[in-house]
């Protein structure tokens, strides 16, 4: 499914003396909520966020959980940034340091180095348009299954949120769909209809980009321009989103112009 030189072939065998336990993880999973929840994602999630946090399938994640190798360390008086990469992508994460436990006993900076695997929980923020991530744990790997178990729990907890959310749209989607849905609406299907899995919303916004015959695609403006009576511009930037994420669309020439796939 990946195809990760750092992972793949002599990424593990590069760094053994990392890996001193060889036995299989057994990490607890946290109940599901529809907001304030725990999940683990891969970095391409938290890149490709919105200024609002990570979402899977609506769901508001506030605490991130990412398995990556470290590619650069920068130490400050207050704070450690770390460059994290792991098979889906690159992105920083800061830890700013306790000084009081650095005065005591030395233990307020993480025992890690380049090339380790680390597992950091912490908040993916927006800096200067970029996203960090504002970590508040960072764990050294020392089970080489750990990082294989974490990728299978992404696709996991993604398809379990996923089959939640159409459960819960299914139990409210007629009546949703009847009222929510202006008259001169571009979709000409009813609710249980699905399109390469497309809902009737996002099947709105993915028509207008599919349309265009422009070589860099539609932009936002305009997209938002033709569907501003019909959906919010919080709904209208989620499915841009989810749409990304999911490879039915594309940016183009810079983050505001988006051609569909299969255009």
């Amino acid at each position: 499914m990946w195809n990760d030189q750092s992972v793949a072939g002599g990424g593990f065998f590069n760094t053994q003396n990392q890996f001193g336990n060889v036995n299989t993880p057994n990490q607890a999973q946290k109940s599901g909520r529809r907001a304030s929840r725990t999940a683990p994602i891969v970095i391409k999630q938290a890149l490709h966020c919105g200024d609002d946090g990570v979402k899977i399938w609506g769901t508001e994640i506030q605490i991130v959980s990412i398995v990556a190798r470290i590619r650069n360390i920068r130490v400050q008086s207050t704070k450690i940034t770390y460059t994290i990469q792991d098979i889906t992508g690159r992105m920083r994460a800061v830890l700013w340091l306790d000084m009081e436990a650095m005065d005591e006993d030395d233990k307020s900076a993480p025992k890690v180095q380049v090339n380790d695997y680390i597992q950091v929980y912490g908040n993916v923020k927006t800096n200067k348009g970029k996203k960090v991530l504002m970590a508040f744990k960072i764990m050294p790997i020392t089970d080489i299954n750990a990082i294989t178990f974490h990728y299978l729990q992404c696709i996991n907890n993604k398809l379990k949120m996923e089959a939640d959310s159409k459960k819960a749209k299914t139990e409210t989607s007629n009546a949703t769909f009847t009222s929510g849905l202006p008259a001169n609406s571009m979709v000409g299907m009813n609710d249980n209809t699905s399109v390469n899995g497309l809902n009737p919303r996002q099947m709105m916004v993915y028509n207008l980009i599919r349309a265009s015959t422009l070589e860099q695609g539609i932009s936002k403006q305009d997209m938002f321009a033709s569907l501003k009576d019909k959906m919010s511009h919080v709904e209208f930037e989620n499915t841009l989103e989810w749409m990304c994420g999911e490879g039915h669309i594309y940016s183009t020439i810079d983050e505001e112009h988006f051609r569909a796939t299969d255009a």
